[in-house]
């Protein structure tokens, strides 16, 4: 399935992935446009599993902001991109923006 655009994270109980991106076109983030080629390939095609990416806001409203709703708990993002995997609701992986930037580890999350 392509990357969906979502407002807020799915309460979807079955698993998904949830890509936590700077907001922008292009993106303000270096590190969010250099794993855009690695989330499109893994996520990108039809028989991909399912992933939303969550906008966390324009650089004023991330950078250094610690009252960034996604900052805070459920969320607890402290980097952009963050990949998470759901399973039954609750979040069972995490790939960090270092992370998220490479292609093997992507497969490896939705392995």
């Amino acid at each position: 399935m392509p990357l969906i655009d979502a407002d807020t994270p799915p309460t979807d109980p079955a698993t998904h992935y949830v890509v936590y991106f700077a907001s922008g076109e292009p993106s303000w983030c270096p590190d969010c446009v250099r794993a855009v080629a690695p989330l499109k390939s893994v996520f990108g095609s039809e028989s991909a599993p399912t992933a939303y990416i969550v906008r966390v806001g324009s650089r004023e409203e991330w950078r250094g902001v610690p009252t960034n709703k996604y900052r805070q708990a459920p969320y607890n993002i402290q980097g952009v991109p963050t990949i998470v995997r759901v399973e039954n609701g609750v979040e069972v992986a995490r790939l960090g923006d270092v992370e998220g930037q490479q292609e093997s580890l992507l497969r490896e999350l939705i392995a």
